[in-house]
């Protein structure tokens, strides 16, 4: 009975399911993952059946582990759930019967039974996200939905004659434009079976193993917690792709340590938070908006993750050298040598789960799909655990990993459709263009503007949104802009997923932050504030992808490692200006952290080989005082 005990009890953050209902959940569950892990290895599914399922189901496991309200039951669904879950399966079941018949017979005639259907969904799909993320989002696409009605009283650009209801819900609902767009195929065919491939690796172990080897490598430097809570939540992150998921669970491990050996709560807090966003970004396996960012842009998936391992690198080499440099601030040291584990023996031991990221790696360079590679890195991750009997999945091991698949995708699902409302409010208005034109006119068609524009917008309209849904506004509404403006397509992209990202770390409302805080007991804002100090370089990726190329493999080999290693340089300077101390000396005065600063960004954002070479000089300026007390004390 204790192996399939966690069949009748499922915890969530505001209802704990138990008896029959948490076994329902388990079970649906347990089946919308091998469906879809499924699809992902011989992909015998219709389009409609694809797009519609994910929706369905997700609503489904979101009603009833989400409750409506803080009056709800906390144990099981109300009857309100139960009826949000039957129209669910109604009105998404109809649209799966009813979409060829709609596309071949019914196409700008919709009928009645269609538009109610449209309705209903809609509003599910707004209940969904509202549950699971907050109003914000839904909110948002309210605005949108009420602007395509009311159209003819925008100002300015934005306005446009005004759709009818009918209109309105039948581009929603019956197309595939909105609802069921190309955001919710991506989720579906993509980022779904990747969730699963994280939860098959973390069940077999790999989380602690990641765990192990960042205290290993790290855990005898100074500042050594803070290190380990870096890189593990950067090896963590680069199967999970979510920043607050990432929070969660390494964080509830490194926060505590980091504390114990002398950082303070909100600097513990904002490390892990910054940490975890980077995961967002981390090669080989990034965030889901990668994925939406593939799909958009046209491009391969193997190509955007290569061009993300520069910047990724290089913001990990800023936020290092961070955390050292706060921990000679505050004189602190590594872990006690009986803490840390033998390198050799961690690798000994988990060495096997390197090999489902070098599966998924290597199917990706043969030119195989990405759900095929994630399909075949599950596999590997499920056979390989039979190396040590402390990790076999058996038949509930294997369950148990399904179902925690499908419940972080319930999480990070809930938004899809609502994201689809807006996308359809959007295109149907031609709002996109539109709000690029006004971002140009705002910027005066100066391209630095613009780019600090799409920053404050990423900001705002990712305020208590998930770095996808926000990535996919942007992409409609704020990438064009840049692209009219001269960036490269793929470059303008990845400037508003990165800006994306910075949202997780930004107060006022900052998610990944606000995680930290809650487990290191600090307060939130604080926590926020320290999170974009740790993560300063995120401010300024944006700007890199347009104005030095040579990050995104722009250039030949030559030009881009002579790039790459000043902007590292560069890094490593402004982290120093910034904190105010020294690798290898004590407190920096204000005047040589301004030249720091500057030589920094000289170096971060080279014009010539000249403005190079002031940069380095700067850098040797600064750095002279230093070597000449050390010299003087030896």
């Amino acid at each position: 009975m204790a192996e399939t005990s966690w069949l009748f009890r499922v915890e969530g953050a505001r209802r704990t399911l138990t008896g029959f209902y948490a076994l329902a959940f388990n079970l649906v569950a347990i089946g919308f993952a091998a469906f879809y892990l499924y699809t992902s290895g011989f992909g015998l599914i219709s389009t409609q059946t694809n797009r519609g399922i994910y929706l369905m189901l997700t609503s489904v496991l979101v009603f009833l582990l989400y409750p409506a309200r803080k009056g709800s039951p906390t144990s099981r669904p109300s009857a309100v759930d139960l009826a949000l879950i039957a129209a669910t399966v109604v009105c998404i079941g109809y649209w799966i019967d009813q979409y060829v018949s709609y596309a071949i017979f019914r196409v700008s005639s919709p009928n009645d039974y269609d538009l109610a259907m449209g309705a209903i969904a809609i509003v599910v799909m707004l209940e969904t996200s509202r549950r699971a993320l907050g109003p914000i989002i839904s909110i948002i696409a309210i605005v949108f939905l009420l602007q395509l009605y009311f159209g003819q009283y925008l100002p300015g650009r934005l306005s446009h004659p005004g759709m009818s209801v009918e209109r309105i819900l039948e581009f929603t609902f019956s197309t595939q434009e909105a609802l069921f767009g190309v955001v919710t195929a991506t989720f579906a065919t993509f980022v779904f079976p990747f969730m699963i491939f994280g939860a098959f690796l973390e069940r077999s172990g790999a989380g602690a193993f990641f765990m192990d080897l960042g205290t290993a490598l790290a855990g005898r430097w100074r500042g050594g917690p803070a290190k380990i809570a870096v890189m593990t939540s950067a090896l963590f992150g680069s199967i999970s792709g979510s920043s607050v998921a990432n929070v969660v669970t390494t964080g509830a491990f490194t926060i505590p340590l980091m504390k114990r050996t002398g950082f303070r709560s909100h600097d513990a807090g904002a490390i892990e938070a910054i940490s975890s966003t980077g995961g967002q970004f981390m090669p080989p396996v990034m965030g889901a908006g990668v994925f939406i960012l593939a799909t958009l842009t046209e491009t391969s998936y193997l190509t955007i993750a290569l061009m993300n391992v520069i910047p990724a690198v290089v913001f990990f080499i800023f936020l290092l050298s961070m955390v050292d440099l706060e921990a000679v601030r505050l004189n602190l040291k590594g872990l006690p040598r009986e803490e840390i584990p033998p390198l050799r023996s961690v690798l000994a031991r988990g060495w096997q789960f390197f090999v489902p990221l070098v599966t998924v790696v290597g199917l990706l360079f043969s030119g195989f799909s990405a759900e095929f590679c994630a399909f075949w890195g599950t596999v590997s991750a499920a056979a390989l655990s039979w190396l040590r009997p402390e990790t076999r999945m058996g038949p509930m091991a294997i369950a148990q990993a399904l179902a925690g698949g499908a419940k972080s995708n319930a999480a990070a699902g809930a938004a899809i459709g609502t994201l689809g409302v807006i996308i359809g409010g959007i295109v149907l208005a031609g709002l996109g263009l539109k709000f690029s034109a006004v971002l140009i006119d705002f910027s005066g068609g100066y391209l630095f503007v613009a780019l600090c524009l799409v920053t404050l917008v990423s900001i705002i309209i990712g305020m208590g949104s998930s770095t996808t849904g926000s990535y996919i506004i942007l992409s409609v509404v704020a990438a064009p802009a840049l692209i009219n403006l001269g960036v490269p397509t793929i470059a303008a992209h990845l400037a508003v997923f990165y800006a994306a990202c910075l949202s997780n770390i930004t107060p006022p409302v900052c998610v990944a932050a606000f995680a930290g805080a809650a487990i290191a007991g600090a307060p939130p804002m604080k926590t926020g504030f320290a999170a974009l100090k740790f993560g300063a370089t995120l401010v300024l990726m944006p700007f890199s992808f347009v104005y030095v190329p040579e990050l995104l493999l722009g250039g030949t080999p030559l030009e881009i490692a002579y790039t790459t290693a000043l902007y590292a340089l560069g890094c490593v300077l402004l982290a120093i200006a910034i904190q105010g101390t020294e690798p290898i000396g004590g407190v920096v005065s204000r005047p040589r952290r301004l030249v720091f600063g500057l030589a920094g960004a000289i170096l971060m954002f080279p014009t010539s080989i000249w403005m190079d070479a002031a940069g380095l000089a700067l850098f040797a300026a600064a750095a002279t005082p230093t070597l000449i007390a050390r010299r003087a004390a030896l």
